[in-house]
């Protein structure tokens, strides 16, 4: 993997690492009315055990963020992939827990003070009136929605019809569906949030109905922004896969400024509604009458009794699951393993990627290229030239993989288009096979000697 690379992906993620702990510490700050996600009543949080808790927070945030800096140096020198992309996921993963970890632990102290000093409605017996409840309000215009979903289809139908046909690959069909399933997900996250209940924060009836309608507003503009741009990336894939843009490199820029505007509209969304809900909240009632609820602090939600499946978040912003749902249950399940999934199968695919040794053969007649199976096979009446070339052409991948002792996949080749690769760029003898049809390999055995051995043998058979 380049320096480049490295680079990238690291600039790309050192900013989430600062994101978070700008948020994190939001809790103790004025921009919220509640404290690491707990209703303490304005009067109380000078209180000499608050801001004890508060100063040991802020400390092991401090001390998690110098940690996380330095993290990257135990893999960015590794010389091996695999051994980069574990290191890569176990800081992304970390990251989290160094932020969340002290919001647990110092929020539960926080609760279980509160609860002894009997701060708040909690021991008091008060109770939201929810007959001040607001009527519903929906924000989301569903026929952008659809539009955007029937937008992001012809790319993955183009696929399926060439695939059909025989001239394309089920790489770039199930490649397109996971780009357009993200354009699904969001069209149906956003049906789903317009239906969420509203936030009590006053209770004054019309300042909830204006809060709950800014509130859903900002975010249906920002995500079905989110949407429509994901829509052009899908787009994007498409004409990439297929040559249309400038390959890898083309599409990499495209998919960054992709993810920057994305972080940008959300980031200012959130921040906005924030704003918002400091300078309209006049009471904590509702949140600490629903505090029984939250659990690890204020980090996750449980109630059997909210048929909602999300809920406004009480640390950060946005919006979390209710576990106490069964889809909540379902949605929690399949993120803890999709999380635990990653780090086991990341590495183990990848790993077989870069350490299974790449072969070259000619057997009954058919040339084949194999690594983790058969890459390739030309039948040999099929070949019209062969080359053998003591050193590798300059090299740009259009899409496959690409690391330093593996090249595979579709690659643009210097002086002879766009061919398909299976080779190992650290050798210095290779094999370019050109077919009768016109489409190039370029070819290597796992050692320069049985490169040598295979050309050889298809001068012997074939003469060509």
């Amino acid at each position: 993997m380049s320096l480049m690379m490295n680079l990238v992906m690291l600039g790309c993620t050192y900013p989430i690492l600062f994101f978070l702990y700008f948020f994190m510490k939001l809790e103790i700050g004025d921009k919220k009315k509640t404290l690491l996600g707990i209703a303490v009543p304005e009067e109380f949080r000078q209180e000499p055990q608050v801001q004890e808790i508060c100063r040991l927070f802020r400390r092991d945030m401090k001390r998690g963020l110098a940690v996380m800096i330095v993290f990257p140096a135990v893999f960015f020198w590794a010389p091996w992939f695999t051994w980069y992309i574990t290191g890569y996921l176990l800081w992304v993963y970390l990251m989290m827990a160094v932020e969340f970890v002290p919001m647990i632990r110092y929020g539960e102290q926080l609760k279980t003070l509160k609860r002894r000093m009997g701060w708040g409605g909690w021991n008091s017996g008060t109770e939201v009136d929810f007959s001040i409840a607001l009527q519903p309000v929906h924000v989301v215009k569903k026929w952008l929605l659809a539009l955007l979903f029937f937008l992001s289809l012809p790319p993955v139908l183009w696929e399926l019809i060439f695939r059909k046909s025989g001239a394309g690959t089920w790489d770039y069909v199930v490649i397109l569906t996971a780009m357009a399933a993200v354009v699904w997900c969001f069209c149906v996250m956003l049906v789903r949030l317009d239906r969420q209940k509203s936030e009590l924060i006053s209770r004054d009836g019309e300042v909830n109905l204006a809060f709950n309608r800014s509130k859903k507003r900002l975010r249906a503009v920002a995500w079905t922004w989110t949407a429509a741009l994901s829509v052009v990336l899908v787009w994007v894939t498409e004409f990439t896969v297929h040559d249309q843009l400038g390959g890898m490199a083309g599409y990499l820029a495209a998919v960054i400024i992709y993810a920057v505007v994305v972080c940008a509209l959300v980031l200012r969304c959130e921040w906005k509604i924030l704003g918002l809900r400091k300078k309209m909240m006049t009471t904590l009632e509702s949140y600490d009458s629903d505090e029984e609820h939250w659990y690890f602090g204020a980090l996750l939600y449980y109630n059997p009794n909210d048929r909602h499946f999300m809920v406004e978040n009480r640390v950060g912003t946005g919006y979390t699951v209710n576990v106490g749902t069964t889809l909540g249950k379902i949605s929690m399940a399949l993120t803890a393993a999709l999380m635990a999934g990653c780090l086991i199968w990341v590495p183990f695919v990848v790993g077989r990627e870069e350490f299974t040794p790449i072969g070259l053969e000619l057997e009954g007649g058919t040339l084949r290229s194999l690594h983790t199976g058969t890459e390739y096979e030309i039948d040999g009446s099929d070949i019209a030239s062969v080359k053998l070339l003591e050193e590798l052409p300059e090299i740009s991948r259009k899409n496959g993989t690409g690391m330093n002792n593996l090249a595979k996949g579709r690659y643009r080749i210097s002086g002879y288009g766009t061919g398909f690769l299976c080779l190992n760029p650290q050798n210095e003898t290779f094999l370019l096979v050109e077919t009768d049809e016109g489409t190039v390999y370029l070819f290597s055995d796992e050692t320069d000697e049985g490169t040598l051995e295979v050309y050889e043998e298809l001068l012997q058979e074939y003469g060509t």
